[in-house]
Protein backbone atom coordinates (compact mmCIF):
# COMPACT_ATOMS: atom_id res chain seq x y z
CA UNK A 1 0.00 0.00 0.00
CA UNK A 2 1.03 3.32 -0.59
CA UNK A 3 1.20 6.81 1.65
CA UNK A 4 -1.17 8.27 -0.63
CA UNK A 5 -4.42 9.84 1.04
CA UNK A 6 -7.87 7.69 0.30
CA UNK A 7 -9.69 9.70 -2.09
CA UNK A 8 -12.93 7.77 -1.14
CA UNK A 9 -12.09 8.92 2.55
CA UNK A 10 -11.41 12.53 1.74
CA UNK A 11 -14.59 13.01 -0.57
CA UNK A 12 -16.56 11.32 2.46
CA UNK A 13 -15.06 13.74 4.44
CA UNK A 14 -15.34 17.01 2.67
CA UNK A 15 -18.89 16.24 2.12
CA UNK A 16 -19.42 15.79 5.34
CA UNK A 17 -18.12 19.03 6.34
CA UNK A 18 -19.85 21.25 3.23
CA UNK A 19 -23.26 19.16 4.65
CA UNK A 20 -22.57 20.77 8.19
CA UNK A 21 -22.22 24.23 6.51
CA UNK A 22 -25.28 24.40 4.95
CA UNK A 23 -28.06 26.93 5.03
CA UNK A 24 -30.46 25.72 7.64
CA UNK A 25 -33.73 24.26 6.19
CA UNK A 26 -36.55 26.59 5.13
CA UNK A 27 -39.77 26.89 7.61
CA UNK A 28 -42.03 24.43 6.29
CA UNK A 29 -44.75 26.20 3.79
CA UNK A 30 -48.53 26.61 4.70
CA UNK A 31 -50.45 23.74 3.32
CA UNK A 32 -52.39 26.19 0.82
CA UNK A 33 -51.25 29.63 -0.37
CA UNK A 34 -53.41 31.94 -1.83
CA UNK A 35 -52.91 32.78 -5.33
CA UNK A 36 -54.22 36.41 -6.64
CA UNK A 37 -56.31 35.77 -9.62
CA UNK A 38 -55.98 39.25 -11.55
CA UNK A 39 -59.06 38.67 -14.35
CA UNK A 40 -61.32 41.30 -14.79
CA UNK A 41 -64.24 38.27 -16.59
CA UNK A 42 -64.51 34.76 -15.25
CA UNK A 43 -63.30 32.01 -17.59
CA UNK A 44 -66.12 30.25 -19.64
CA UNK A 45 -65.51 26.65 -21.20
CA UNK A 46 -65.79 26.50 -24.85
CA UNK A 47 -68.53 23.86 -24.50
CA UNK A 48 -70.43 26.58 -22.14
CA UNK A 49 -70.23 29.61 -24.81
CA UNK A 50 -71.49 27.45 -27.99
CA UNK A 51 -71.80 24.10 -29.41
CA UNK A 52 -69.62 25.48 -32.08
CA UNK A 53 -66.89 27.75 -31.26
CA UNK A 54 -63.86 28.61 -33.59
CA UNK A 55 -60.55 30.87 -33.43
CA UNK A 56 -58.33 32.14 -36.12
CA UNK A 57 -55.66 34.47 -35.95
CA UNK A 58 -55.96 36.98 -39.36
CA UNK A 59 -53.01 36.14 -41.52
CA UNK A 60 -51.50 33.01 -39.33
CA UNK A 61 -52.74 29.81 -38.60
CA UNK A 62 -55.92 28.52 -36.77
CA UNK A 63 -56.29 28.01 -32.78
CA UNK A 64 -57.94 25.66 -30.92
CA UNK A 65 -59.82 27.84 -28.02
CA UNK A 66 -59.84 26.37 -24.24
CA UNK A 67 -61.78 28.65 -22.46
CA UNK A 68 -63.01 32.43 -23.13
CA UNK A 69 -63.94 35.83 -20.75
CA UNK A 70 -65.27 39.04 -22.21
CA UNK A 71 -61.87 39.90 -21.42
CA UNK A 72 -59.75 37.27 -23.26
CA UNK A 73 -59.09 34.15 -24.71
CA UNK A 74 -56.84 31.01 -24.01
CA UNK A 75 -55.73 28.91 -27.57
CA UNK A 76 -53.44 26.13 -28.31
CA UNK A 77 -51.69 27.11 -31.10
CA UNK A 78 -48.94 25.63 -33.34
CA UNK A 79 -46.72 28.69 -33.08
CA UNK A 80 -45.12 30.58 -30.28
CA UNK A 81 -46.69 34.31 -30.72
CA UNK A 82 -44.23 37.25 -29.24
CA UNK A 83 -45.91 38.14 -26.21
CA UNK A 84 -46.92 42.19 -26.96
CA UNK A 85 -47.86 41.83 -29.88
CA UNK A 86 -51.71 42.53 -31.22
CA UNK A 87 -53.19 40.72 -33.67
CA UNK A 88 -56.82 40.30 -34.91
CA UNK A 89 -58.51 37.21 -34.05
CA UNK A 90 -61.81 36.01 -35.72
CA UNK A 91 -64.06 34.42 -32.95
CA UNK A 92 -66.78 32.17 -34.20
CA UNK A 93 -69.64 31.24 -31.73
CA UNK A 94 -72.32 28.51 -33.18
CA UNK A 95 -72.06 30.62 -36.28
CA UNK A 96 -71.78 34.28 -35.33
CA UNK A 97 -68.54 36.06 -36.75
CA UNK A 98 -66.72 38.67 -34.57
CA UNK A 99 -63.45 40.52 -34.97
CA UNK A 100 -61.23 41.13 -32.18
CA UNK A 101 -58.30 42.99 -31.54
CA UNK A 102 -56.05 41.13 -28.76
CA UNK A 103 -52.88 41.99 -27.15
CA UNK A 104 -50.59 38.17 -26.56
CA UNK A 105 -49.82 37.93 -23.22
CA UNK A 106 -48.10 34.76 -23.22
CA UNK A 107 -47.20 31.99 -25.58
CA UNK A 108 -45.70 28.84 -23.49
CA UNK A 109 -45.20 25.11 -24.70
CA UNK A 110 -48.09 23.17 -23.49
CA UNK A 111 -46.65 19.49 -24.94
CA UNK A 112 -44.67 18.06 -27.41
CA UNK A 113 -45.00 15.97 -30.91
CA UNK A 114 -46.33 18.10 -32.54
CA UNK A 115 -45.72 21.06 -30.38
CA UNK A 116 -48.55 22.70 -29.18
CA UNK A 117 -48.11 26.42 -27.63
CA UNK A 118 -50.91 28.05 -24.96
CA UNK A 119 -51.09 31.15 -25.65
CA UNK A 120 -53.18 33.75 -23.85
CA UNK A 121 -55.15 36.76 -25.66
CA UNK A 122 -55.99 39.95 -24.36
CA UNK A 123 -59.09 41.59 -26.23
CA UNK A 124 -58.63 45.26 -26.31
CA UNK A 125 -62.34 46.06 -25.54
CA UNK A 126 -64.50 44.13 -22.89
CA UNK A 127 -66.34 41.24 -26.07
CA UNK A 128 -69.78 40.32 -24.96
CA UNK A 129 -70.23 36.51 -25.00
CA UNK A 130 -73.63 34.65 -25.85
CA UNK A 131 -75.77 33.92 -23.00
CA UNK A 132 -74.74 30.60 -21.42
CA UNK A 133 -76.24 27.45 -22.40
Amino acid sequence: MSDAPDLDAFFAQLEEQLTQAAAPPLPEAPDAIAVDDRRDAPRVPMNAVGREVKLSIRGGADAKPIDVSETGVLAETTSRLRPGGVVELLLQIDGVRSNVRATIVRSVVHSLGPTVFRTAFKFEERTKLPERK
